[in-house]
């Protein structure tokens, strides 16, 4: 017979789904080490201001261990609007506040266990102090109005677990920052080394540019960019100022040891060369990041600056060999050289591996994989997701990273009718990062990708202004100046550029396409054999023998040959669609408005055939294509009425009767083009 259990085994325990609140007070241990009154006052006032949400969203206190409190609600929709409420009642002692929606197990004395209350506990850990961070359960299940207050923070990967997660954060401060205007320019020279060792020179040029990075967010400066103020070096130093329009020189040295660094710095005035600050710094080299945030601190106070970074992430703990990884990483993301960036890419996912909260190192990973997805013509798809997964990673660590919203908005324009997407997280990198050039750059093509042509050179020339020695922005500069003010400027402006740097392909095509049009036939003639050695491949594709025939017509017109050209053009774009845009522009030039018109409509209803087919080094940015519509050259394109019927198909006419926000040209052509967007 056999033996039965007296009596039956416990129940299992029950699971239920709640959406759990945690909050502490930031900053509690030091203020009861300042004031244990005082400690313990605020958090009587804590519990007391809980309770009254509780009574108002139906929910109901489960823990107030230390200086915490936790809630369970029955809905997302109450714990978030019970967290508000806890933010506005609390503002002489700020509450940092997670909220998740998760399962949960009933324990003894009605408190609650599970991997719910945990991970509510552990997004609070990454509030700020005054603000809540929710997971994205919560914020897809919240009411639209709930919603509408909180702001990505790409993925974090929270205390202790393995995966990431995404969030999503409310800051009552709302971190945006009040226009630059009547600021210092600053130069940040790259420090001298004595040492002729490879490794010690890109430590100490890393380390500078990382200086350079770091005092360019801060509010109030305007940092001239690392291309032009790295060229100045030895002796070349004393030009800095003077040739680049700064008011302040900040210039230093770095000696390095096998464990140690020791960085001297100093900032002087131009004009005077009176030194305002100096300073010595002798720190272990797993300490370099934190070293340059305290010069940069420094800098700030000597020109009386305030501070105006809402919070700055503590800088990761890195090895000696992670730091040099990543300095190097980043200096071959500077050539733009295509081997050069899978190679940072590849260090850089080292690097994450290795550091998974090093903000600065994912930002960097997003730009060099968005890189790699301009110039691929395959696994496009799985780039896209890497380089969003970056960013989001480097958003998630650190959220006043604008290196990683301008990647996301370039990703946003992988399709067309984003346009508002795309130009918020444009405008949120800039709100972060006002004095980045390449940001100032990226939104300058923004604007003139929608029209806004003047504004968006207006963005580029600043760009320039900040950074004169780096070749893409002084040839679009140069461009820009040619097209819409000074022509012989404008070549000037290029011209210069090709000095410095003979090999850059962009300097190239803007120097060729301006002689051309400028009837300098004997320049284009010089120029154009140059595109071969540039840009592998160029000389057999089609755009390069459109341009040839055209400027053979140019130097012998012929009504038959004109007629011809408009005909051979079009069967090259059919031929060869990787040049359809390329010969759009061609044929607008020559007044083929109608077929040019459908050569757009093709190449940009399948842009991703498009840029998978166009060779590497002749690729746009991505989501830019567009503004080939609003250029000097197809200004005959936009006064055929059919050209707001191919806006209305891109999307760009919703996104201007959305925001008002019109193209230049709304009210230069010969018909109610605003009235034609409507259709």
């Amino acid at each position: 017979m056999l033996d039965l259990p007296t009596a039956m085994p416990d129940a299992p325990q029950t699971r239920r789904l709640a959406a759990i609140l945690s909050a502490d007070i930031a900053g509690y241990s030091a203020l009861s080490e300042r004031d244990a009154a005082l400690a313990i006052a605020h958090v009587a006032r804590l519990r007391e201001r809980a309770r009254a949400a509780c009574e108002r969203h139906g929910g109901r206190i489960f823990n107030t261990a230390g200086d915490g409190v936790m809630l369970e609600f029955a809905s997302a929709t109450d714990a978030l609007g019970a967290a508000f409420q806890l933010c506005d009642a609390s503002q002489d002692a700020k509450l940092r506040i997670g909220v998740h929606l998760g399962e949960v197990t009933p324990a003894e004395n009605n408190d609650l266990l599970g991997h719910g209350v945990n991970v509510a506990a552990r997004l609070q850990a990454e509030a700020i102090a005054g603000g809540v961070i929710v997971s994205q359960i919560v914020y897809e299940s919240v009411a639209p109005e709930l919603a509408s207050k909180l702001t990505a923070r790409g993925r974090v990967r929270l205390l202790k677990m393995r995966e990431t997660m995404r969030v999503y954060g409310f800051d009552p401060t709302g971190a945006t920052r009040a226009p630059v205007s009547a600021t210092p320019v600053i130069a940040v020279l790259a420090f001298d080394t004595p040492s002729r060792e490879h490794s010690t020179r890109a430590f100490s040029d890393g380390l500078s540019e990382e200086i350079l990075y770091a005092v360019s967010r801060l509010q109030g400066l305007r940092v001239l960019g690392a291309t032009s103020s790295f060229a100045f070096r030895g002796r070349d130093k004393t030009k800095a100022a003077k040739a680049l329009n700064a008011t302040h020189v900040l210039d230093g040295s770095v000696r390095r040891t096998e464990d140690r660094v020791r960085v001297s710095a100093h900032l002087a005035e131009a004009e005077t060369g009176i030194v305002l600050w100096s300073d010595r710094y002798d720190r272990p080299l797993d300490d370099a990041f934190q070293l340059q945030e305290d010069i940069a601190t420094e800098v700030a106070k000597a020109l009386t600056v305030a501070l105006g970074e809402a919070r700055r992430a503590r800088a990761p703990k890195l090895t000696a060999a992670l730091s040099d990884a990543y300095f190097e990483a980043r200096e071959k993301m500077r050539t733009g050289a295509v081997a050069q960036m899978q190679s940072a890419a590849t260090a850089l996912e080292r690097i994450v591996r290795e550091a998974p909260d090093f903000a600065r190192a994912w930002a960097g990973l997003a730009t060099a994989k968005l890189e790699i997805l301009r110039l691929s013509r395959a696994d496009r798809a799985r780039l896209v997701e890497d380089a969003r997964e970056a960013a989001e990673r480097a958003l998630g660590a650190d959220p006043s990273i604008g290196e990683a919203y301008a990647v996301l908005a370039a990703l946003e324009g992988e399709f067309f009718g984003r346009w508002r997407e795309r130009e918020a997280l444009i405008e949120k990198a800039l709100a972060v990062d006002p004095n980045n050039p390449l940001l100032l750059f990226r939104h300058g093509q923004f604007l003139v990708s929608t029209g806004r042509v003047g504004a968006g050179y207006a963005q580029q020339a600043a760009a320039f202004e900040l950074d004169p020695l780096d070749p893409m922005f002084g040839a679009f500069h140069g461009y820009n100046v040619w097209s819409r003010r000074d022509k012989a400027e404008g070549r000037r402006i290029l011209d210069e550029a090709a000095q410095r740097y003979p090999d850059s392909p962009f300097v190239w095509f803007m120097r060729l396409n301006t002689a051309a049009l400028d009837g300098d036939f004997a320049t284009a003639e010089t120029l154009r054999p140059e595109g071969a050695r540039l840009v592998p491949g160029l000389k057999d594709s089609a755009a390069y023998k459109a341009g040839e025939r055209m400027q053979q017509l140019m130097m012998a017109p012929s009504p038959d040959a004109f007629m011809q050209l408009g005909v051979d053009f079009a069967a090259m774009a059919e031929a060869e669609p990787a040049a359809a845009l390329d010969l759009g522009v061609a044929l607008s030039v020559l007044g083929f408005t109608g077929p040019a018109l459908q050569l757009f409509g093709d190449a940009l209803d399948n842009v991703d055939a498009w840029r998978a087919g166009a060779l590497e080094t002749a690729r746009p940015h991505i989501g830019y294509e567009t503004a080939l519509l609003f250029i000097g050259e197809t200004i005959q394109l936009r006064m055929n009425p059919d050209f707001a019927a191919l806006c209305v198909r891109l999307g760009l006419a919703r996104y201007w009767r959305e925001t008002d926000q019109w193209p230049d040209c709304a009210s230069e052509l010969p018909y109610d083009f605003k009235a034609a967007c409507s259709g």
